[in-house]
């Protein structure tokens, strides 16, 4: 199998697909640079819609081709991601974020592609999937890190974040909080309003979002399955930000998904109280030395199953 690279590049606010690159590289795995191809988007859509025609047709299997492509992608990009490696080998996805409001187009694209194995993050999308479509091979790869991202910051006490929202928010959490008086008084750091162009972002780079986890004492966290639950269904997987807040020895605030307590054999996550969320987190801000020994076990812990050259030497085994 030889992987199709991505690089980082400077402007890059998320790297979990690059990270998993270098893993694989830094792992001896065979890999090539991107196709020219790959990088026209115009050519892309092309290929695409001559496969959705059937005036394309991809690859059956690499004992026929002689080589396979492992592609990296999100549950419903895949056949953008496989062009135009489809035409020279067999496909071998490694997915992320396969919600099941992608499943129509996903299934459609592996039947397409003939795709025999397909990795994905999250194991009830693997089990779902394999129930849907029994022929081919669903392997479960947990969510990893590169473990060199990120760094254990100051002590609890020391830091300037008292509470960092991370990511996109809970509808319902996030008013209880900004209702309570109280969130007043704490450096509060979540997503504002998507803005009229370009995305809504809290930090300006990569570099810049690895140091302020570090600084922050609260990470709220919660699985997309509860944020969103139309979209997501009762999808439930274990996400970078989970990780992230372990290495960086934040005290995480929200619910832990099955798949990390299965991981770690323990719960890192201190669940979120909805009733009285401000009380909660004052509790933990007003207290936060006692949860010092916490956080450091919990970047020991991720320090020891995070990283994807744990995952990597398994695809490659």
């Amino acid at each position: 199998m030889k992987l199709v690279n991505i690089r980082r590049q400077s402007t890059d606010h998320q790297v979990y697909m690059q990270s998993f690159c270098e893993a694989w590289i830094k792992c001896g795995g065979e890999w090539i640079e991107p196709s020219q191809l790959s990088k026209n988007r115009m050519a892309t859509n092309v290929m695409k819609l001559l496969a959705l025609c059937h005036l394309l047709r991809p690859c059956r299997s690499a004992k026929l081709s002689g080589q396979s492509f492992v592609v990296c992608a999100r549950g419903g990009h895949l056949l953008k991601a496989a062009v135009p490696y489809m035409t020279r080998g067999e496909i071998v996805p490694m997915l992320w974020d396969c919600w099941p409001d992608t499943w129509a187009h996903l299934t459609r694209d592996l039947r397409l592609l003939h795709v025999r194995r397909c990795y994905v993050t999250a194991s009830d999308v693997a089990r779902e999937l394999g129930r849907l479509l029994p022929d081919i091979e669903f392997i479960h790869i947990p969510e990893g890190v590169d473990i060199d991202d990120y760094q254990p910051g100051s002590v609890l006490a020391a830091r300037t974040i008292d509470v960092y929202e991370l990511g996109d928010k809970h509808r319902y959490y996030h008013k209880r909080l900004v209702d309570d008086p109280r969130h007043e008084s704490w450096n509060f750091v979540y997503k504002k309003a998507k803005p009229a162009k370009g995305p809504a972002l809290v930090f300006d780079s990569w570099q810049e979002y690895t140091s302020k986890i570090a600084d922050s004492r609260i990470i709220i966290s919660f699985p997309r399955s509860m944020r969103d639950p139309r979209r997501n269904g009762t999808v439930s997987t274990l996400t970078i930000r989970y990780w992230e807040a372990m290495l960086s020895r934040s005290i995480i605030v929200g619910h832990c998904p099955q798949e990390l307590i299965d991981i770690v054999g323990y719960n890192p996550v201190i669940e979120a109280d909805f009733t009285a969320p401000g009380a909660q987190i004052e509790h933990i801000l007003t207290h936060i030395e006692e949860y010092q020994s916490m956080v450091d076990h919990n970047r020991d812990t991720a320090l020891k199953y995070a990283s994807w050259v744990l995952r990597i030497k398994q695809i490659l085994g």
